[in-house]
């Protein structure tokens, strides 16, 4: 399968077996923020974002899933529903650490968002990205899992960087 930018389907090397868990923690607005920074991926002000959402939103309009590694945050996903739509829900963060990549730790975080999303009684999962070469991966992934592109938009982010919107029905 291609990615939109031409890349190969994600190789992942050897399944994670690290556990997910849904429960905050003191620290870990602090560890995501390390974690999205150090993926080289996400700008400043994205990373800034990234680290607000934890605490800052009411209760139930983010969902968290962490993936704790040795001592460190190895990946998150943050999901939530879309309000004023029927069952829909939005995947707003997938990151994995660069020392955590190429072992199924996405897809893993991916499919536990769509779990977690079946589970509260969600029947589609959204989620919008970046068309630069950076987010290849990210678009291997969404591919590989069987979401759709739905949309292209170009100069969305800036110039030059456009947004994709992919799409899955549980």
């Amino acid at each position: 399968m291609q990615t939109l930018l031409g890349e190969s389907s994600i190789v992942v090397e050897r399944e994670t077996q690290v556990p997910l868990r849904g429960q905050l923690r003191r620290g870990d607005a602090e560890a995501v923020e390390k974690l999205v920074a150090e993926t080289g991926v996400f700008n400043l002000a994205e990373v800034a974002v990234a680290k607000s959402l934890i605490g800052d939103a009411p209760a139930g309009e983010y969902l968290f899933l962490f993936a704790d590694g040795a001592g460190a945050l190895d990946g998150y996903v943050c999901f939530g529903p879309i309000a004023g739509t029927d069952r829909r829900y939005e995947l707003y963060w997938l990151a994995v650490s660069p020392r955590a990549a190429r072992r199924g730790l996405g897809r893993r975080l991916l499919k536990g968002c769509e779990d977690a999303v079946r589970a509260a009684g969600g029947t589609h999962i959204f989620a919008e990205t970046s068309t630069l070469p950076s987010y290849a991966p990210a678009h291997a992934l969404y591919l590989d899992c069987g979401y759709a592109l739905q949309a292209n938009v170009p100069d969305y982010h800036a110039d030059g960087d456009g947004m994709l919107i992919f799409s899955k029905r549980l």
